[in-house]
């Protein structure tokens, strides 16, 4: 439902927001382990399924799966799933399956990942996950700025330990850390850091493969809250662009 109501106005509260928007019409890209598409709180949600790997020849390969084949591997992804799931029920979720059984991949395979997700034009790209390694900064930061031209969104998450990591300090996009609040829909803008927000991410129940559920802790699951959000915006607003966004965010936000 297209928003009645300027993006910019006081009249557009989270409140407002969560009782208006449902994320219809919003694709997701999640760049993670995988999301097991068969759990029954996902069934119908994952919309395309993607591997990325490297093939017995050292190159990279990003193959499209039937979507009732996209499994995870190691719980990570379909956690981040049932939560942007949970906060926007009818984003369409597209599965970018990047790290492997160890929670693991190599900054090549995911610089592959998000340039897949790019070239889908998908709108809106989480990214519970963050490196340090120095070699792969500059392809992960060229890909950021692209995506901010192509007036794509990307959500990432800091490391749990430790500096920051990237592409969470990249001016370019949404960066987010972990709070314990009880309400799902609660961010809180952060001044005077690179990281600009917080969301609840701490003891929460996930989904987990299989079919059941997990508590899980870190800033990996404080992201998706922050991108449901961001998918409920897009559905009143889809030619938002990111700087729009974190004003929109800033907004919406305890600070």
């Amino acid at each position: 439902m297209k928003s009645t109501i300027p993006i910019i106005n006081p009249n557009l509260t989270s409140e407002w927001l969560v009782e208006n928007s449902t994320g219809k019409g919003v694709k997701v890209a999640v760049i993670d382990s995988g999301i097991d598409a068969n759990h029954p709180l996902l069934l119908g949600k994952i919309k395309q399924s993607c591997i990325v790997s490297k093939n017995d020849d050292g190159n990279i390969e990003c193959t499209e799966i039937p979507v009732e084949k996209s499994t995870d591997s190691f719980g990570h992804g379909t956690a981040v799933a049932g939560i942007i799931s949970e906060i926007a029920p009818d984003a369409e979720i597209v599965n970018v399956k990047v790290l492997n059984e160890y929670n693991s991949c190599t900054g090549d395979i995911l610089i592959e990942g998000i340039r897949w997700a790019l070239d889908q034009k998908i709108k809106l790209i989480n990214m519970s996950l963050a490196t340090l390694k120095k070699q792969w900064i500059s392809g992960l930061y060229e890909l950021c700025e692209q995506a901010y031209i192509q007036n794509s969104i990307i959500v990432a998450s800091k490391r749990n330990i430790g500096d920051f990591g990237y592409p969470a300090m990249f001016s370019s996009v949404i960066s987010v850390d972990s709070q314990n609040y009880e309400n799902k829909y609660q961010i809180s803008y952060r001044t005077e850091t690179i990281i600009e927000y917080d969301a609840r991410g701490v003891q929460i129940e996930v989904l987990a493969p299989g079919g059941g559920h997990a508590i899980q802790t870190g800033t990996s699951f404080a992201t998706p809250h922050v991108c449901g959000l961001v998918a409920l915006l897009l559905e009143q607003f889809p030619k938002m662009i990111g700087a729009e966004t974190k004003s929109i965010l800033k907004s919406l936000s305890y600070i």
